[in-house]
């Protein structure tokens, strides 16, 4: 039993070290290096979008999963051009304060679903556009991100970020969830429904019952159709 017990020590200090490598912080050259590994052309405005994120916490930037998102595109065989399109649309959305989970959850699904990355690349494209769109519509029905020592124009609404962000995100998902879905791009109303069940189903729990309210009384089918044909142009 006593010869044992240094085995047990060093095994448990071998399990703590690797732990340790685990959950440690990512860093810039972290994300330097396995855009190396990649590699990306565009590599100079990724690291400095990456660093924006990793400064600013910019729209609760995910670091550990984008970065095990790099790994997995570093890893899966394909086409660099095809890669980075899907490192570029991370990329633009963090640039546009965009929140950035939506696609990283999006790509992980494309991948563990073996789409092909140019393919999936283009769907989130189309992803980062519904979300664009859909944030310039909240903005011009008075829904804002709230912003520290930002003046709030009066019938406007200031909603705190992770507020902001977590019904951007579903809003986006929902559109394109029926978008993919084979959903027409002219039937608003319908359009509008499946959005209101999607938002409806995660109220008083992901999303607040007034946020959701609150969208739902400023906007119309027909914002939804102009959100969508906007974002597929």
């Amino acid at each position: 039993m006593r010869g044992r017990r240094p085995i047990a020590l060093v095994a448990a200090l071998a399990c703590i070290a690797a732990l340790g490598i685990a959950t440690a912080a990512v860093t810039l050259d972290d994300f330097g290096r396995v855009l190396a590994a990649i590699p990306i052309v565009n590599e100079a405005r990724v690291m400095a979008a990456f660093e924006l994120g990793l400064k600013s916490s910019c729209c609760g930037f995910p670091v550990s999963e984008t970065y095990r998102l790099l790994e997995r595109l570093a890893a899966v065989s394909g086409s660099a051009a095809d890669k980075e399109a899907i490192v570029l649309a991370i990329t633009q959305a963090i640039e546009q304060g965009i929140p950035v989970d939506s696609l990283l959850n999006k790509a992980f699904e494309g991948l563990a679903r073996a789409v092909p990355l140019a393919p999936l690349g283009q769907l989130l494209e189309q992803r980062l556009r519904l979300l664009l769109e859909s944030r310039d519509l909240f903005y011009s029905r008075g829904i804002f991100r709230a912003s520290p020592g930002a003046s709030v124009a009066a019938g406007a609404t200031a909603l705190q970020p992770s507020q902001f962000d977590g019904l951007l995100s579903n809003f986006g998902d929902a559109l394109g969830d029926y978008l993919e879905s084979g959903g027409s791009p002219f039937e608003g109303q319908q359009i509008y429904d499946g959005v209101h069940e999607r938002l409806t189903q995660l109220s008083g729990t992901v999303l607040t019952t007034s946020d959701v309210d609150l969208v739902f009384s400023r906007i119309e089918p027909t914002d939804l159709t102009q959100v969508v044909l906007a974002a597929l142009r």
